[in-house]
């Protein structure tokens, strides 16, 4: 889809003249909802009615609809996020609002946010990076990407990365160590009340209540692991049939994943349940929260299975590795290896005291370490910074 019509975009223009100017705009031109968008709504809701900040998403995005849901500052854009005239309507945007900041959040939202706030003189470009293109992309996007970040960092921009991994990656692509900021991901902790599990979920989905009950949460990638996942499920239920695992999320192997579930003979024990809202019913009611990526940053979805006290499986990948301590706040596994996810499944199921305590430790490592209003003050540091203490290369 390309842009719609001057007219209608010249309206929009005219409407956001009309508002007060704000302080910081966040980009995000995702098409799907997961942990980057989260980290963007969280972002919105401390900032509002504290700092002014607008959020520019794809119009009719997931983002773009919990944004409005919640009454929050967002500006739709009319634009697919490949079509290059993405730049000229940001830098119309940028010139029209008079932002201070720009805060872009994935690849297309670097290019086109960030050199269209370099065009607009912003005095403050940032750079959020949730993941390892290296490892999470196929090798011609990962190239693509991986110039994106190159490109970005020549025009003299503040990169803020969401775990160790992350800036040990931006590091290897010869970004400066002095422009990178460690900001990790954050989330607010539960009520006792939404801590209690939902007693008809487990029957809603077609089991029996006495499943025991495997989730996992996020993209449909092949970075995900699920493939893993599921093979080591086959390996689990021929000694424990009750064992059951709802996927949680969207995304292109979706396909390929429900085909390997019907040639394993899974049918009765697997069930997509696509993209969700009420996630943390699911994760109360869980016994076991899954993560069998081969990269990951620092997902959303583990910080959030952590603070709903579900034990977690996790492979030693990345800002999991950097964050979980095996034994103590986790069981992390190699990646890829299906044997181990079995193993530890089987043993969690076995004990439930140790998998209790597993929960509890990472519960507390998040309550301490994982401060949403820490991670919004980082933030706002960054945002008071100026870019000329970052080297341009761009002259």
């Amino acid at each position: 889809m390309l842009c719609l019509g001057a007219r209608i975009m010249e309206f929009d223009l005219d409407y956001l003249q009309a508002q007060s100017a704000a302080g910081v705009l966040l980009v995000n031109l995702a098409k799907y909802y997961g942990g980057t968008e989260v980290r963007i709504l969280d972002t919105a809701k401390s900032l509002h009615g504290r700092y002014p900040y607008d959020v520019a998403v794809l119009n009719g995005s997931p983002l773009h609809e919990r944004l409005s849901q919640n009454n929050l500052n967002v500006i739709p854009l009319f634009c697919h996020r490949a079509d290059p005239r993405m730049l000229w309507f940001l830098w119309r945007l940028l010139r029209k609002k008079k932002y201070g900041v720009v805060d872009a959040h994935n690849s297309q939202s670097h290019l086109w946010g960030l050199v269209a706030a370099k065009l607009a003189n912003i005095p403050v470009r940032v750079a959020t990076v949730h993941s390892s293109y290296r490892y999470t992309e196929t090798t011609l996007k990962a190239w693509l990407y991986e110039l994106v970040l190159s490109l970005v960092s020549s025009l003299g921009v503040r990169f803020v990365v969401v775990s160790q991994a992350v800036f040990d990656y931006l590091v290897s692509l010869r970004i400066p160590q002095k422009c990178i900021t460690l900001i990790p991901n954050a989330i607010a902790l539960p009520t006792e009340e939404e801590l209690c599990p939902c007693p008809g979920l487990i029957n809603s989905l077609g089991w029996p209540q006495s499943s025991y009950m495997l989730i996992t949460v996020g993209r449909l990638e092949p970075v995900k692991g699920l493939s893993v996942l599921i093979e080591s499920l086959a390996q689990v239920v021929m000694s424990e049939p009750r064992v059951r695992l709802l996927i949680v999320g969207e995304g292109r192997s979706q396909i390929q994943l429900q085909q390997q579930v019907i040639e394993l003979g899974l049918q009765k024990h697997v069930v997509f349940a696509g993209f969700r809202k009420d996630i943390k019913n699911l994760l109360v009611t869980a016994d076991l929260f899954c993560m069998p990526s081969l990269s990951e940053g620092l997902p959303y979805a583990l910080l959030e299975a952590c603070t709903c006290k579900v034990p977690v499986l996790a492979t030693s990948v990345g800002g999991m590795a950097d964050f979980l301590e095996d034994q103590v706040s986790a069981l992390l596994v190699p990646a890829n290896d299906s044997a181990s996810l079995a193993q530890n499944i089987l043993m969690l199921m076995h004990d439930s005291e140790f998998s209790l305590r597993l929960a509890e430790a990472a519960y507390q490592k998040v309550a301490v370490e994982m401060s949403l209003p820490s991670m919004i003050d980082q933030t706002l540091m960054i945002y008071n910074e100026r870019n000329e203490t970052i080297p341009d290369r761009s002259s």
